[in-house]
């Protein structure tokens, strides 16, 4: 169960006043925030966004310039980018504040470490009044300069070469692919209960969350079920990246987040360029995919805990496009397919040939059991719906799982005798069906 959610502090609300186009708002909070305690990072960063948007650069360029690198000795890779983004847009080099990330936090960098990022300061409990509460225009402009000139005369007590998390994904890219990696991901602002993902659309991107949070839910008719939180630092939507399926549930924004965002359309373009991307993120994705098959599987969980990574990675992945048959009504199977993503239907014939629609099924959902474990040819073909990724574990290979794992064998007979009578039981009933209505 998620926990309740916290009461909305200052800078929160400075964020959601900005998200709601209320700049003079968000200054004040912002400035507020910055003057009761200069060290408040994520006040200097929402205060320099804003005055580069109204064009006053010249403070806020190298405030945002000290930034990257103050999130960078924290930790904090996603806020780094948006600090560096925010940087390029006051006209400095954009790419090469990247690649200063990425050369802290990629492989083969030696300050990565297995540690936490720094958490940030907890904001003060100051309120805005007096003649703040009344500025606007350029006053308040030049208030929020002077603001961060008191952020850049402070000291970092954090240490420059302090170690950094080793972190999934950006690890796996050499310091020259992750800068081109961070090129690609754009900054989007979020506002609360905003819809970041619908459940059932065509997913086309992927996100890393800077700063906020978000809840993933699943609706089933009128019930919403929340699955997870998330927070800072997670990544997200990725296999939208490597699979044109749809997306599985809605991820809804808890309160105002920043989000980095790469298309699939751009990521092909910098993996064709940077052939260790395109490696790095597939990897990324299968073994995001094997950990969720892992922890809810229901064929899985009969294998003892601390035994089923090994067994999952005997599997081969393979994808499916619409209409492709991973098993053909009276063909030998070839093996057993584990579904990762996507929606495949297993479809029989009726008494007078017509094709009759048996079982969808989706993610965590086996399939090919019924000829390996009763050894007879398919009694139902198995086709993709949308695009599937699954994975599939050859008939010389299931043999020899079963021998490691024999536990293994137990679950897929009793899924495949229930399976088998639960397609008789349909294509029983649906004979019976038409019969009636062509008694009436």
């Amino acid at each position: 169960m998620l926990a309740a959610p916290m009461p909305r502090s200052l800078l929160d609300e400075a964020h959601a006043a900005r998200d709601a186009g209320d700049h003079d708002a968000a200054l004040r909070a912002a400035i507020a925030l910055l003057e009761e305690d200069p060290g408040q990072l994520g006040a200097a960063d929402l205060l320099a966004d804003v005055l580069i948007e109204h064009d006053r650069v010249f403070v806020a360029s190298e405030v945002a310039l000290r930034l990257v690198d103050a999130f960078v000795r924290r930790g904090d890779l996603p806020r780094a980018v948006v600090a560096a983004k925010t940087a390029e847009m006051a006209g400095e080099d954009g790419d090469a504040l990247r690649l200063s990330v990425a050369s802290a936090f990629g492989k083969g960098s030696k300050r990565l470490a297995d540690l936490a990022p720094v958490p940030p300061p907890l904001p003060p409990e100051v309120k805005v009044g007096g003649a703040l509460a009344k500025l606007s225009g350029d006053a308040l402009l030049d208030r929020g300069e002077s603001a961060l000139q008191k952020y850049l005369a402070t000291d970092d007590d954090v240490p420059a070469d302090r170690d950094v998390p080793e972190l999934p994904l950006f690890a796996d890219m050499p310091p020259k692919a992750l800068a081109d990696f961070l090129g690609a991901l754009e900054i989007r602002h979020v506002p609360p209960k905003s819809e970041v993902i619908e459940q059932g659309e065509d997913g086309v991107e992927a996100y890393v969350m800077a700063r906020g949070l978000c809840k993933v839910v699943r609706h089933d008719g009128d019930e919403e079920v929340v699955l997870a939180g998330l927070g800072p630092g997670a990544i997200f939507g990725e296999m939208a990246l490597v699979s044109e399926s749809p997306r599985a549930a809605a991820v809804v924004a808890t309160e105002s987040c920043t989000l980095l965002v790469v298309t699939r359309e751009t990521l092909e373009s910098v993996a064709q360029k940077v052939k260790v991307v395109g490696q790095a993120l597939a990897s990324f994705c299968r073994q995001r995919m094997l950990s969720n098959l892992v922890r809810h599987s229901a064929i899985l969980g009969a294998v003892d805990t601390d035994e089923r990574m090994d067994l999952v990675q005997r599997f081969e992945t393979e994808h499916f496009e619409v209409g492709d048959a991973l098993l053909t009504e009276g063909e030998e199977g070839r093996g057993l397919f584990l579904i990762a993503s996507g929606l495949v239907e297993v479809v029989g014939e009726d008494g007078d040939g017509d094709e009759l629609r048996i079982a969808t099924l989706g993610p965590g959902d086996v399939v090919g059991e019924i000829s390996l474990v009763l050894r007879r040819p398919a009694n139902a073909t198995v086709r993709a719906l949308h695009p599937t990724v699954a994975l599939s574990l050859a008939r010389d290979q299931f043999h020899e799982a079963i021998k490691q794992h024999p536990e293994l064998l137990g679950e897929l007979y009793q899924t495949a005798t229930e399976r088998e009578e639960e397609t008789k039981t349909v294509v029983a009933q649906e004979a019976l069906d038409v019969e009636d209505i062509v008694l009436l």
